[in-house]
């Protein structure tokens, strides 16, 4: 990833020779057009010289990173929300398919929308294991883990964050509508995957996998462990869940600012520990590597940056987005953002990465929207929608590969398995988009 945006550096400091420079400016009617002006490349030493101030621009993004990377790092070190999951599991065991996968489905996508990670490949195996206890095949087992969480993840109400603050959107804003979108395509998700496995159950034959040799493991699936839920768990579950409805309410209801995030947040992760019983050292040191772990993406945000100010300084960056809405000018708000998704979805194999792709585009997402009449909020849903869904085929992104080797699902078996879904969803999400372009969600 480093290597890749360095290069995009030295592309972009290219492109400021070759293009034609130009801005948006606005005419005697109030209007932007676009309009030429002289060159101003920027040589490959400037470039390098952009990477601070890329890194100081970007600081209150990277504030508010490292704060949920801390933050969020303990209350996943507490378990409370494996320890949820294991608990409802394990008393719908004897339910039954019918009840048990959209019940699981839906766990798994509100995992992945309020702490989604790739570090959310350790759950699949639950999913194996499920599968295997209900004499499913291994892609069941996926579908219900790694597909659940990735459709969380794809319609978080929260990850979307880095995308907002870039766009100039509040942060945490538009979290009711997103958080019903999650729900919606949970919903498709896990009527996908139950009716796929009702066909096994009564045809095994009908797998997806292509033979019968998954059916030589079944028998490896031992019998389930009791599970107990402590109130602990209950009490951890419901204070990490609460603290984002009550940052949103004081920065945007009350207009106290970003610093109402790692205000609640940072009490919240610590009482979280102690509840759990982790003593002060160990919530520091958890703390730390939560920070630690988003020390990266903070130094590719900042690279991103930089990436912005070649642009922006060389004046090809209203160059780019001009020509690249040129095309969607004549579809209205709505199609213009259903092509903007587009366009982020295939960048989306090249630049796996939601952080790097968000610093990366967003500064040429967002002169296009604005040049289209799209606001901010449906031009960062559209973002989302392009970024997120299609991680569900992407060969490039380690959480969808490694996850389908835990799985032992092969790709090419996967990718024919999940395309309709993925095609249901992206159809319902361009939907969703129109509609919310035509009700000016802002």
């Amino acid at each position: 990833m480093l290597f890749l945006l360095l290069g995009l550096m030295v592309f972009m400091s290219i492109l400021t020779y070759i293009l034609p420079a130009g801005e948006f400016v606005e005419n005697a009617a109030g209007l932007k057009e676009y309009v030429q002006i002289d060159r101003t490349p920027i040589n490959l030493w400037q470039a390098l010289l952009y990477i601070y101030e890329g890194i100081a621009n970007s600081s209150t993004i990277l504030a508010l990173l490292l704060v949920i990377g801390g933050c969020v790092e303990i209350t996943l070190t507490t378990k409370s929300l494996d320890h949820l999951i294991d608990f409802c599991l394990y008393k719908l065991q004897d339910k039954g398919s019918t009840v048990l996968l959209p019940v699981m489905f839906l766990l798994m996508a509100l995992l992945g929308g309020f702490g989604g990670s790739d570090a959310l490949i350790a759950v699949i195996p639950i999913g194996v294991l499920f599968a295997k206890k209900l004499h499913l095949d291994p892609i069941v087992g996926a579908g219900v883990s790694f597909l659940g969480t990735m459709v969380g993840f794809s319609t978080s109400p929260t990850g979307i964050f880095i995308a907002q603050g870039l766009m100039g959107v509040p942060v945490y804003s538009g979290f009711g509508t997103r958080f019903l979108n999650l729900l919606l395509c949970a919903a498709i998700g896990a009527i996908y995957v139950t009716v796929y496995a009702k066909r096994i159950e009564k045809n095994p034959a009908k797998s997806a996998m292509g033979d019968l040799a998954w059916q030589a493991e079944l028998g490896e699936a031992g019998a389930m462990e009791e599970k107990k839920l402590d109130v602990r768990d209950l009490v951890i579950t419901l204070l990490f869940f609460g603290q984002f409805p009550l940052a949103i309410a004081l920065n945007l209801g009350l207009g106290l600012g970003m610093g109402t995030m790692p205000a609640v947040m940072i009490p919240v992760a610590i009482i979280c520990g102690y509840i759990n019983g982790m003593k002060a050292q160990q919530i520091g040191d958890t703390f730390a590597k939560g920070v630690g772990g988003m020390g990266f993406i903070c130094f590719i945000i900042g690279i991103a940056g930089a990436i912005s100010l070649i642009m922006k300084n060389g004046h090809i960056l209203d160059t780019v987005a001009y020509y690249a809405s040129l095309p969607l000018q004549n579809l209205g708000a709505g199609f213009a953002a259903v092509g903007i998704s587009m366009v982020v979805s295939l960048l989306n194999f090249f630049i796996p990465s939601a952080s790097a792709k968000a610093a990366a585009l967003i500064p040429i997402v967002k002169p296009m929207a604005e040049n289209l009449g799209i606001t901010g909020q449906v031009a960062v849903q559209a973002f989302q929608i392009g970024d997120g869904f299609c991680n569900l085929i992407s060969p490039f992104l380690g959480w969808t590969m490694g996850g389908l080797a835990i799985a032992k699902v092969p790709y090419q078996k996967w990718v024919k398995w999940v395309l309709p879904l993925l095609l249901i969803l992206l159809v319902t999400e361009y939907v969703v988009l129109v509609v919310l372009s035509g009700m000016g969600w802002s």
